[in-house]
């Protein structure tokens, strides 16, 4: 099925009639939809930073930290363990394409009392929101923070909460929270620039709270 164009019924007030074609059109166009491969994927499990950089404090300055930052969790390597830092990932030189879809496992380790969680795409805020691992204080998630939404219960809409802690809640099954983020945007740059951030209680302690992801996949749909 080919996308349809707006037929001239509208003319003849026949309104409802082509709204509905108009779906039907609609759902087709994205049915032929094509995946134009895989523009990058990392499971951090070689170590690799291939184009990530990860910004954090150190002496009471922001900046840049060469060092690796891969850890081992749950017998896996993932990206982290982080707390009021900013992780950028720079994809160049995109193929032609219309849709991004950004794909990761994020982990909210220990002590998080909606901490507020960020995610940007070339500059533009695409989540503002906030987490909670204790039962005794609710979180924003799925909802942006500070917009007025309700807050939803510790672990809202988490893929899984039975994860060991990273640190202070080593021996807490319940210490570590699993989300599957999935973003899909309009985007037609011929490159592409993530951030991700956090901020909120235990300032630089990574014992206390922090975070980390995994598997992260980016690819352009034509």
């Amino acid at each position: 099925m080919s996308c349809i164009k707006w037929p001239k019924l509208l003319q003849k007030g026949l309104i409802l009639s082509v709204f509905s074609l108009f779906l039907v059109g609609f759902s087709g166009c994205f049915k032929e939809a094509t995946k134009v491969g895989v523009l990058y994927f990392n499971d951090f499990e070689d170590f690799s930073m291939k184009n990530v950089e990860v910004f954090g404090w150190s002496n009471g300055v922001f900046g840049k930290k060469n060092a690796v930052s891969v850890t081992d969790f749950t017998e896996n390597k993932v990206l982290g363990r982080f707390n009021n830092t900013r992780v950028d990932v720079l994809i160049e030189k995109l193929p032609k394409h219309q849709t991004i879809c950004i794909q990761f496992d994020l982990y909210l380790h220990d002590n998080w009392r909606n901490d507020v969680w960020r995610m940007a795409m070339d500059g533009s805020d695409k989540l503002v929101t906030g987490f909670s691992t204790d039962p005794s204080k609710w979180q924003s998630y799925p909802n942006w923070i500070g917009n007025g939404s309700p807050l939803n219960p510790p672990g809202a809409n988490a893929f899984s909460t039975n994860l060991p802690g990273a640190c202070r809640l080593i021996n807490n099954p319940n210490g570590t929270y699993h989300y599957k983020m999935e973003f899909t945007e309009y985007h037609s740059d011929d490159k592409l620039k993530i951030d991700m951030s956090d901020a909120g209680e235990f300032f630089n302690l990574n014992c206390d709270r922090s975070w980390s992801i995994d598997n992260l996949k980016i690819y352009t749909i034509n």
